[in-house]
Parts: C-alpha cells; structure tokens; sequence
C-alpha cells in the first residue's frame, strides 16, 4: 500500500519490482506459475545460504564438512577421488588446525610469507598511475609472465605496504611524493626512440584518462559534479532503445537521473552486465563479462563525438558557459583564461587565448546572424537562462558555450600528464 502512494514516475526500481510481484498473485492464468514459484521458495529460503556455510565449517546443524570430489573429465555425475581443502607444497602451509574457512584462505593469502598479493596490489597501483605497471602482466605473476622492469622496486614498495599495515593511503601516498612520479612528461626524440613505452621512467607518464575520469573531469570543470559519497547507483542519461529487445535480452529499467543524483561520480553509474553504459564503453571500459585487470585504449572519431555532443558534455559546456560569465571576469580575454584554467588546470600561453578569443568572436557574428537559436545552444531549451550577470545577452552565453565545448574536447583535457 505504501509503494502505491508514491507517484508512478517517482517510483524506484525495487518498488516496481514489489508492485509486479504483487499484481502476478492478482492475476487467475498465473496460478499454476505462482504455485511454482511458492514452491521453490519453500525449498530455499531466506537464510539458507548461511546454514549452508557454516555446515561446510562443520558448525552448522549436519556437524559433517561437505565431501569434495575430483570430477572424472569434468562430468559432475562421475566422482572419482575425494580430496581436501589445502595449498600448493610448494608454498608456506596453513597454519595449524586450519578449519578449511575462506577466511583462513584469506589470511594465509596475505601472511607476510606470501608477499604475492601485495606484489600484484602494488603493480596495479603503480599502473594506474604510471599506465604500464612495474610487470607488465598484471594478470599473471606466475613463471612464465614477462619479468618486472624494476624488480628491486617491485618487491620494496610490497614490503612498505605490508609494514604500513596495508594502507592503501600511505601507498598512495608514497608513489604521488616520490621524483619519479613528479617528473614532466616531455621527451625528447632522442628518448622517445630509444624508450617509446617509458619502461626506464626516464619521464612522467602520459596517456588517455580512464571513461569514468573522462566524464568526471568534465563535470568538475562545468561545477556540476555532485561529490556526495555512497549511496545507490544511479541513471544518467542514455538511449532508451539499449534496453529494450532486441538490443538488450528483455526490458531493463533505466530510469533517467533528473536531479544532483544525475552528476554524481561516475564511480556511481549503474551497469547491466549485458548492457553497458555506452559513454564509458566509447572510452574503453570493461563489460561485465570477464574480469578485467588492464583497459586497452583505443583512439576512434566516436569518443571525439561523444564528449562534443553526448548529453550530459553539452550539459557540462552550458555549464561551464554560464560560470564563464558570472565568475569568470568582466572581459572575454579574463573568461577565456577561467574557462581554461578550469578544464586544463593550467593558464593559456598567448597562441591559444588568440584561438579561442577568435573562436568566440566568430561564433557572436554567425549567431546573431541567426545561424541557430542561442537559447536553445546555451540551454537546450527557448527559455531565458537565469542569474545573468547584468549586460550578457543568450547570444553571449551560447557563443562562450560553443568555447566551452571545445575545451571540454581537448587532447589535454582528458590526457594524463
């Protein structure tokens, strides 16, 4: 009763849910579908996974641990040899009475004896950072993986981590002061031809930030970004038609964001395991198909095309437009310089405020010659903006926006240097 109180367009997904669960008991033709339904309810119900854990703990009601078998060519009907929990002789053994918990699996992986965790831990920080890790193989440290380029490196920056007690902050915290990570990315041909993948960090790393970086630099620049933490995933806008057959395997919800939800973290998106989130798979990110421990970035026309008219970037430039002209200053030259500042985090040399300062010049000419509805530019609606600084014109605001989304576009603006 409470969910139908709620408005049908305020509703969640998990009230929908409730809502669809109760109209298929109202239903007659169901019944037999219903009965089945109960029926296998009864036969697993809520709690069952815990009883079942702990009797393969040997704590629960059947004080027997479950029997495990080697399955003959994989076939689950042909058991052949029983076997037992245990590790690898060749590793460092349990510790005495082990009772076969995951949790005694788990701090057998991170004894100090076993520094391969926080070796792999350690790599894949380091290649966030630095794009490659230390071994190149983050998916595999076994034998037969490529050799790590620093291993003296490698191994001391585990045994920090460990002795700092597993503190990720203080791992950050280490590389992001140390001079290797602060050294400029320029290079010379010389250094380039002779180390193109930075394997020597001879200089400072330089590559295309990860999709959901993408997108939160662009709403950070704008002011949109909301930094509330935790909480639900959310919806930010997408194509209807992907989650509808036969694009997607049966109907998905999605309901669109329309409020400071929708410029959350990235961090936040929603995402079907068969249906990804179409922006951040334009930029490389994973599917939920298979475990991904190393992005492969790609460089197509697609991404230039998404950050210059994707929704939520022509959102992020109206944005970023409209601070241009209530914070940015009382010329263009000193709202160029803050627009710049913002999206790059660094001034602009002479050449390109002339660029831009030209860019936006051109573009007040062509659309107060009607080229396109200003309004409709600057907002995505005919109605007038509101808070406008005294004297600025739509006109103004959807000239400053066509800039806006140039520098949302730039090379610099998504490159990490």
């Amino acid at each position: 009763r409470e969910v139908f109180k709620v408005p049908r367009e305020q509703r969640t997904p998990a009230q929908i849910a409730a809502l669809f669960r109760y109209w298929r008991t109202t239903v007659p033709e169901f019944k037999e579908v219903n009965d089945k339904i109960e029926a296998l309810w009864r036969q697993w119900p809520e709690g069952t996974p815990t009883l079942r854990l702990m009797t393969r703990q040997g704590k629960g009601p059947i004080d027997e641990l479950r029997t495990t078998h080697m399955l003959r060519r994989g076939d689950w009907l042909k058991p052949g040899q029983e076997v037992t929990f245990g590790v690898p002789s060749f590793l460092h053994p349990l510790p005495p009475n082990a009772d076969g918990s995951r949790l005694t699996f788990a701090k057998w992986l991170v004894d100090r004896k076993s520094p391969t965790t926080a070796r792999a831990f350690v790599n894949r920080v380091w290649q966030a950072y630095f794009g490659l890790g230390l071994a190149d193989t983050p998916e595999d440290f076994g034998t037969r993986c490529e050799k790590p380029s620093h291993p003296e490196l490698l191994d001391w920056l585990a045994c920090e981590f460990m002795d700092s007690g597993w503190s990720v902050k203080s791992l950050h915290r280490l590389i992001a002061k140390s001079a290797t990570y602060r050294q400029s990315s320029r290079v010379t041909p010389d250094l380039y031809s002779k180390d193109p993948y930075n394997r020597l960090l001879a200089r400072g790393a330089r590559f295309r930030v990860e999709g959901e970086i993408v997108r939160d630099i662009a709403l950070s620049a704008s002011g949109l970004l909301n930094p509330e933490m935790g909480g639900r995933s959310i919806y930010p806008p997408a194509p209807e038609f992907l989650f509808q057959p036969p694009a997607s395997y049966g109907p998905k919800v999605w309901k669109e964001e329309t409020g400071p939800e929708r410029y959350r973290r990235s961090l936040y998106i929603f995402k079907f395991r068969s249906v990804p989130y179409p922006m951040l798979q334009t930029f490389d990110a994973p599917n939920g198909d298979f475990s991904c421990v190393r992005r492969q970035r790609s460089n197509t026309p697609l991404q230039a095309l998404i950050s210059l008219n994707e929704t939520e970037f022509v959102e992020c430039a109206q944005a970023l437009a409209h601070k241009m002209l209530v914070e940015g200053g009382k010329t263009d030259a000193d709202r160029v310089n803050y627009a710049f500042r913002r999206a790059l985090s660094r001034p602009p040399n002479a050449d390109e405020r002339k660029e831009l300062l030209a860019l936006l010049d051109k573009e007040k000419q062509r659309i107060a010659q009607g080229w396109v509805n200003p309004l409709e530019l600057a907002t995505g609606k005919n109605e007038k903006p509101v808070e406008l600084p005294s004297g600025a014109t739509p006109t103004q605001l959807a000239a400053y926006t066509v800039v806006s989304r140039v520098l949302l576009n730039l090379d610099e603006t998504i490159t990490k240097e």
